[in-house]
Parts: structure tokens; C-alpha cells; sequence
């Protein structure tokens, strides 16, 4: 009886040093390095090149000296990196940064809700021949009245050596004439990070 119940007493003494795992969240500064490691694009990235995009655009002579407010439609960012990211959030930290900063100098058009104006302008339109899915990028032009479009690439080298990785990221963005298809403005933003692997971006 008496060895049962010293076995009982250590077992609950074991429990009570046992360590208890726990989860836990914290609240950091925006552009704080969050201890994480990895050698992929990071939200301090983001922040940067977006606000150093719209400053850039800003000064082009085709926004600064243009005769009313040019219209700007977002394209898709080609991502050619190794790593997974939601690459819209470019454009759309752009786009938001030029809307504070550009005092009405611009104005950006939802692109991706074109199909939906195009079919409700279908309907309210209903003589028009053209369907408001197979529409001309002309016609588009013609009914969007989009003067400028947006957009960029991700471009990234990679290189490893056991647990060890290098990673070299180009950020490049390009203002182009919706008429004419040149590129009126170009940026890019580099960074290259040395780390560990094991870390994952989603």
C-alpha cells in the first residue's frame, strides 16, 4: 500500500514539472524584423517598393503634364520567383499609395471587374453587336476610356548549399500607353538575402 501510494505521489510530482507547451501571439511594428528568417520577399518589401512605385510615377511627364486625369488599369504581376506570394498586392499597395498621394491626378479603373460593367453595359445596351465577352482590346479601350495600364514581374535567382540559401529578388513595374502599347515609365526594386531553408511563404 504504502510503495502504491508513493508511486501515485511521484507520478503527480513528474506531472507538475512537466513543461507545458503553450502558443502564443504578439503585435510587432509593420517593418520589424519578426525573427523568422528566410530569404523571400517580406511585408517590409512590399511596403517599400510600393511607396517608391508611386512616388516614381508621380514625376512622369505623361501624369504630371496631362490634360485631365489619366485613367489607370491594374494588369496582373507575373511572378517568375520560387516562391508563393499574392502578387496583387503590388499593384493594390500602388494603386492605394498613388489614390493618397496623387490629389486626382489619376484615376484607376476596377480591371477586374471589367466583365461585369462590359455585361451590365450589355443590358443596358442591348442593339450593341459585340458580346461583352469577346470584346476588342480597341472596343475596350474605346469603352473603358483606359489611357495606361500597370503592371510588373517578379523575377528571383536561387542558389543553395546544404542548409544554406541565397536568394536574389527583382521587383519591376511598367506604366504602358493603352494606344500605342510603349512603355512610357519602368522601376525595379532588388533585394538579395542570405538564411537558412526551412522556412515557408504562403
Amino acid at each position: 500500500m504504502k510503495n502504491l501510494i508513493f508511486i501515485c505521489m511521484f507520478c503527480l510530482c513528474l506531472a507538475g514539472c512537466a513543461t507545458v507547451e503553450t502558443s502564443y501571439t504578439k503585435t510587432v511594428p509593420l517593418d520589424e524584423d519578426d525573427g523568422l528568417g528566410g530569404t523571400g520577399i517580406e511585408a517590409t518589401d512590399i511596403r517599400t517598393v510600393s511607396r517608391k512605385m508611386a512616388e516614381s510615377i508621380l514625376n512622369v511627364p505623361q501624369i504630371m503634364n496631362a490634360q485631365g486625369s489619366p485613367k489607370i488599369a491594374l494588369l496582373p504581376v507575373k511572378n517568375s520567383t520560387r516562391f508563393i506570394i499574392n502578387k496583387d498586392i503590388f499593384t493594390k499597395k500602388i494603386r492605394i499609395q498613388l489614390n493618397q498621394n496623387a490629389q486626382g491626378k489619376m484615376v484607376f479603373l476596377a480591371r477586374d471587374r471589367i466583365d461585369d460593367i462590359l455585361k451590365e453595359r450589355k443590358i443596358k445596351r442591348p442593339t450593341e453587336s459585340e458580346e461583352a465577352d469577346n470584346v476588342s482590346h480597341s472596343k475596350l479601350v474605346d469603352i473603358m476610356g483606359i489611357d495606361f495600364y500597370l503592371t510588373g514581374e517578379l523575377m528571383g535567382l536561387s542558389k543553395a548549399n546544404q542548409g544554406d540559401r541565397s536568394d536574389y529578388i527583382s521587383m519591376s513595374f511598367q506604366l504602358i500607353d493603352a494606344e500605342t502599347s510603349e512603355i512610357i515609365w519602368e522601376n525595379e526594386y532588388e533585394v538579395k538575402r542570405v538564411g537558412t531553408s526551412g522556412v515557408v511563404y504562403q
